[in-house]
């Protein structure tokens, strides 16, 4: 059996609280994981024993901002009402919502025929970061703005793609 490579230009993301941002996804990176040794103390030097636990890296989609800037403001409006800057009802309303205050992401890698192949879901997903947008008119070219955001999340599995 052959193997092809892992593509990285073929993936779909799918965000419950962001219907507008999905489409727009041009980079997503699948965070990096570490764990950190346990340390056992002695009286001559510490053992480093096997990791007790994982630490996750955040979650980076970024997006090209669309004309109305909807996908852009319903990030936006997650980030205000997770944090309510401005009053105490943004988050009463974030939380009352359809979709709560979290939200789980998942993204599909595409094998080489174009079906999907991978799934990795991320769980109880909320922004923490959202880049700015540059508009920049001495630009020789028109370059679509875009933003990125930047995701906390409990953890993420990688599973084979079974529809």
């Amino acid at each position: 059996m052959i193997t092809n490579y892992f593509s990285p230009l073929e993936f779909q993301v799918n965000v419950k609280r962001l219907p507008n941002a999905e489409f727009f996804v041009q980079r997503v990176s699948i965070p990096s994981v570490s764990g950190n040794p346990a340390i056992m103390p002695t009286p001559f030097n510490k053992l480093n024993m096997t990791p007790d636990k994982l630490q996750y890296s955040y979650l980076d989609l970024s997006f090209i901002v669309d004309e109305s800037m909807s996908n852009y403001i319903e990030v936006l409006n997650w980030i205000k009402g997770t944090t309510f800057p401005e009053r105490y009802t943004q988050y009463r309303n974030l939380a009352q919502s359809e979709h709560g205050i979290e939200s789980d992401i998942t993204i599909v890698a595409l094998n080489s025929h174009k079906n999907p192949s991978i799934k990795i879901n991320f769980t109880n997903c909320a922004p923490i970061s959202l880049s700015e947008v540059v508009l920049d008119t001495t630009a020789p070219d028109v370059v679509y703005p875009s933003a990125t955001v930047v995701f906390s999340y409990d953890y993420f599995d990688v599973t084979p793609y079974n529809d």
